[in-house]
């Protein structure tokens, strides 16, 4: 047998010493209790636990020092606020999140988009409702946008707190509107019925093929195939009879049928499906570039988030255009997608008053100031910041653009994404990848309208079925 040395069994006790630790660390991450988030409503915020430390988890894209500023700068005004908390703040990649999130050691708060926050709460029971700490935190919800309010909800409880609001809008080619001669009002949101109109004018076509285009749209992407849905009446979602009405209402047909003419017509350009597209409708689009670099051939184009601004800003000022943000069109039923990002809590969290405290001072003024007053580039979604020029990015070099463009007809907002207004397993048969092989089998020719969208119709209710039963 062979021998061990000393310091061989010295190293041997002290790896299984630390096994253990690590062992006994993590099964006390999983052992922690799940908080519910129910408070006594008859509370106020003085009577909440707001003390102690929090772990603050950023999704830092970009990876760079501006992007958490914002984040930061709500970090330091929750501190100041509340003197007794500590928020520790840390970058992690999304992707990690999942891992995280089973290993029991994601930050107490961290971020989430819509889908996000549906797929956590719904297959990982990971989060916490924080629509009970409301009241007892005295927030005034007739202040906050309820688009953004509505992106955070499942099944009428409150898991993300959204950080600002996104709204579906265009950014257009001011040179090329005034070129055609069009006298165009950048502040309102014309009628469908004119804005085809202001399309067909700008679209240039020679021996069948399209030179210019009126405009560019991401149709294969949830928040605009929507409001073409929801724009002649049509509601093509019922939660509460557990059913999805597609090519059962005339009125969401209409709104499909108006998307497909125009593309079939050349004005509208199906910018993310062409890559589905083949024959005479891909044949007859081939001068116009895809993607962002089409912004000289087609004049109006989807925008939905700030987030865009220095990627379309760099884009056409490449290019020495004149370029600004206009409404989204108006549809007879006029409907406006919106979305939010934001910040949810991991119901193990060891210290549920502070890190909801923490989440919902998004929803503040102290809160919604310190995080847009860094950098600007992102919409406030406290109604009182409306006519504030402080959000529009400062020290920019687009500071004259027509920046209320994203808090105009925010009445109309609807939820742009399908996970947040029926379960996970019908917004997957929805997707973007299912919505663009849908639309680009109907432009190629491959299927009619009606059966392609009544076979989604089917297999959705039939998994809606499943669900229920």
């Amino acid at each position: 047998m062979k021998k061990v040395s000393e310091s061989g069994l010295i190293l041997r006790a002290a790896v299984l010493v630390l096994s253990v630790v690590l062992s006994v660390g993590v099964l006390g991450c999983a052992k922690r209790p799940v908080q519910s988030g129910d408070v006594d409503q008859s509370k106020t915020v003085a009577d909440l636990d707001i003390r102690g430390t929090i772990t603050f988890t950023v999704n830092n894209e970009s990876g760079t020092e501006a992007e958490s500023m914002a984040p930061k700068g709500v970090v330091n005004a929750f501190m100041r606020e509340y003197p007794n908390a500590k928020v520790i703040y840390e970058e992690a990649s999304r992707s990690s999140y999942p891992t995280r999130i089973s290993a029991g050691d994601i930050g107490d708060v961290f971020w989430c988009d819509s889908n996000d926050t549906s797929n956590y709460h719904n297959n990982h029971n990971a989060l916490m409702p924080l629509d009970s700490y409301i009241k007892p935190m005295n927030i005034d919800m007739g202040n906050v946008y309820s688009g953004a309010i509505d992106a955070g909800k499942i099944d009428g409880r409150l898991y993300m707190v959204p950080r600002k609001i996104g709204i579906s809008v265009l950014v257009y080619n001011c040179d090329m509107i005034e070129a055609a001669g069009i006298d165009f009002d950048n502040t309102i949101a014309y009628e469908w019925e004119d804005f085809k109109t202001i399309c067909r004018q700008l679209t240039v076509e020679e021996n069948g093929l399209i030179l210019q285009c009126g405009a560019s749209m991401k149709i294969g992407w949830s928040p605009i195939w929507q409001m073409f849905m929801r724009g002649y009446g049509g509601k093509w979602i019922d939660n509460i009879a557990h059913k999805v009405s597609i090519t059962d209402s005339f009125e969401v047909m209409q709104g499909l049928q108006e998307m497909i003419n125009g593309v079939m017509e050349g004005w509208l350009y199906p910018e993310d499906v062409m890559g589905n597209i083949s024959g005479s409708v891909k044949d007859k689009f081939q001068k116009i570039p895809d993607g962002d670099s089409n912004v000289s051939k087609a004049c109006f184009k989807t925008f939905n988030n700030m987030t865009w601004l220095t990627r379309y800003g760099k884009n056409y000022d490449s290019l020495n255009i004149k370029w600004d943000f206009c409404p989204f069109p108006a549809f007879p039923t006029h409907n406006v997608s919106t979305d939010a990002t934001g910040y949810v809590v991991y119901n193990r969290t060891a210290n549920p008053d502070t890190a909801a405290a923490f989440a919902l001072f998004f929803l503040t003024e102290a809160g919604q100031y310190a995080y847009h007053s860094q950098t600007g580039s992102s919409v406030p979604l406290l109604k009182q910041y409306a006519e504030d020029t402080f959000w529009y990015g400062p020290g920019t070099e687009w500071q004259d653009k027509n920046y209320k463009v994203f808090v105009t007809y925010t009445e109309c907002t609807q939820p742009c994404f399908v996970s947040t207004q029926a379960p996970l397993e019908i917004a997957d048969v929805f997707s973007d990848a299912n919505m663009k092989t849908t639309i680009g089998n109907v432009l190629s020719g491959r299927i009619d309208l009606e059966s392609a969208f009544n076979s989604l119709q089917t297999k959705a209710n039939e998994k809606w079925l499943t669900i229920m039963s």
